[in-house]
């Protein structure tokens, strides 16, 4: 009994000392004995009853296996009456379900405000669909007047203004049921604005300076502006009616003010795009992104990586239009463009290399023309280089000293030395313009 008792005395000090004793380096240190007293001291908190935790059996000596073995079930309602949440998650957060609760005095100023707007009293109608958006942010009747308020500001020709009010609109409600009207208001102000460049533009369609002053036109960047526009079209609305109109537009901007680079990025983007949807302007894109691609080539001194971009446009156009393209002047013309486009560039490095003693490189990008390009002109001045060539000595050039630690990889063969060399000769002009092979 006496080492019984002592056992005891001896197990409660060393608790104590668990649960007093911080672990070292850990100021934060919480015992286990701590924790457990959290966790199920019931002068701390309210205790779960067992209909709380969805387990009428808690009480039987098998309920804990069974918790632990198999799933806890949801709590069971015992309320009457609908649900206690009727909200459902949209695009725009969550959102009643069923309608709003009526409100006369809601309705009574809509109204109101609609009434001055159907009758043409739009700056007075404006006021009163700020004051109810704001008021009422986030309803029904909110969400109708930010509308309002952006038509009413469109209908008298303040566009910058109604610019911003859509957009807010959308911000504040993504899915709004007006979606399909903004977008369409959005487009006519991108070509009202892209317009204002245009030289053919008549001269009554034509906004005057003071236009920048009034609301009319953006005060600086009226182009910027209008690229906005149709950005918003694409993104706000992607699968409605505009969206490809919309991204056509934005491609034939660039291509018409010669950027023909972003005019590239944009048509082939159209292209990836609706590809799969048998678009009525995929025909034309693939066609104009050729044609960019090619006009976007500066000569052989730059990269030609646009060309070999065109090649690749030029073999999709054939493939998904076999009939309407086959034996298209135009795009074998182009082909022929490109290759000789590309022989250019290789003479040129050859020739490069040739001025820089290298016999063997020069060599190379020489003997590579005839075999790529037999029918081009540079390749029968290719031959004739190579004829020179032959004549020059050769200067065997030495291995560059490099020091392989032990143990790591062939700095020619893989591993990270490598790697840098393949991206090094990669990217080396010419080298990515493909080895001798047909014209596709």
């Amino acid at each position: 009994m006496i080492r019984l008792k002592m056992n005891v005395r001896r197990i409660a000090a060393a608790l104590l000392t668990i649960t007093a004793l911080p672990a070292a380096g850990c100021a934060t240190y919480v015992s286990p004995i701590s924790k457990w007293r959290a966790a199920y001291d019931g002068s701390l908190f309210k205790r779960m009853t067992p209909e709380e935790r969805g387990d009428s059996k808690s009480t039987d000596p098998g309920s804990f296996l069974q918790r632990w073995l198999t799933p806890r079930p949801m709590p069971k309602s015992t309320a009457a009456g609908p649900p206690a949440s009727t909200l459902v998650l949209g695009s725009d957060g969550w959102r009643p379900l069923a309608k709003p609760a009526p409100d006369p005095q809601a309705d009574s100023e809509l109204d109101a405000a609609i009434s001055l707007f159907q009758k043409g009293n739009f700056e007075e109608a404006e006021k009163q669909f700020a004051k109810i958006a704001k008021d009422r942010k986030g309803s029904t009747w909110g969400e109708n007047a930010s509308w309002y308020l952006a038509e009413s500001q469109f209908q008298r020709k303040a566009y910058t203004k109604a610019s911003d009010s859509y957009m807010k609109l959308y911000n504040e409600y993504p899915a709004t049921n007006y979606k399909e009207k903004l977008v369409r208001r959005e487009y006519e102000l991108a070509q009202i604005w892209l317009s204002q460049s245009d030289p053919k533009l008549p001269a009554e369609k034509k906004l005057p300076l003071l236009a920048h002053f009034d609301g009319r036109l953006p005060l600086i960047d009226v182009q910027g502006s209008g690229i906005k526009e149709l950005e918003h079209v694409r993104f706000n609305d992607p699968t409605g009616p505009l969206a490809e109109q919309a991204a056509i537009d934005l491609a034939d901007f660039y291509y018409k003010h010669e950027d023909y680079e972003t005019a590239s990025v944009y048509y082939e983007q159209f292209i990836d795009e609706f590809s799969s949807k048998k678009s009525d302007f995929l025909q034309y894109a693939y066609l104009t992104a050729i044609d960019s691609r090619m006009k976007g080539y500066l000569g052989p001194e730059y990269d030609a990586s646009g060309l070999e971009k065109a090649r690749e446009l030029v073999r999709r156009v054939y493939a998904t239009y076999p009939e309407s393209q086959a034996g298209n002047p135009k795009l074998i013309t182009t082909l022929d463009h490109i290759n000789e486009a590309e022989a250019e560039k290789a003479f040129n490095i050859g020739t490069y290399y040739k001025r820089a003693g290298k016999v063997a490189s020069a060599e190379y990008y020489f003997g590579w023309i005839p075999q790529r390009w037999p029918r081009s002109p540079w390749a029968a001045k290719a031959k004739v280089e190579l004829t020179a060539l032959a004549k020059l000595p050769r200067k065997p050039s030495k291995p560059s000293k490099i020091i392989i630690p032990p143990g790591s990889n062939n700095p020619m063969g893989g591993g990270m030395m490598g790697g840098m060399m393949g991206g090094m000769m990669g990217g080396m002009p010419g080298m990515g313009m493909g080895m001798p092979g047909g014209m596709m």
